[in-house]
């Protein structure tokens, strides 16, 4: 991400896609009456685990050691848990398919923001 165009547009794309699967994930389960909680608290967890990873990414870029990309990934596996428990919670679902609906989530979220980003701004 080079300019700020591309910058805000994969952003905006992903928040999208997020609030998508999320609304598609709650009308299929017949539970939209939740759907501002449930987005409340997967975005809040998102931004929180943000805020943390943001000093490691640095430190791990200076450092260069395995400690700080340890704490990266344990960050990482963290928010993807957070995004688990939440699915599990509201679908009333096993442990095991809640942490596979957060990685459903977070592979079309995200990876489907960049892929959409890529395809718009070349």
């Amino acid at each position: 991400m080079t300019d700020d165009f591309e910058s805000i547009s994969e952003v905006f794309i992903e928040t999208l896609l997020n609030l998508s699967f999320i609304a598609l994930t709650l009308w299929l389960n017949r539970s939209m009456h939740t759907f501002i909680q449930v987005a409340s608290a997967i975005l809040f967890c998102e931004n929180f685990t943000s805020l943390l990873i943001l000093p490691i990414m640095f430190w791990a870029t200076v450092a260069e050691d395995w400690l700080s990309y340890g704490t990266l990934l344990i960050i990482i596996l963290w928010n993807w848990a957070l995004i688990g428990a939440i699915f599990k919670k509201i679908l009333d679902i096993n442990v095991f398919a809640g942490l596979v609906m957060s990685l459903f989530y977070l592979l079309f979220s995200f990876g489907g923001g960049f892929a959409v980003n890529s395809f718009l701004t070349g």
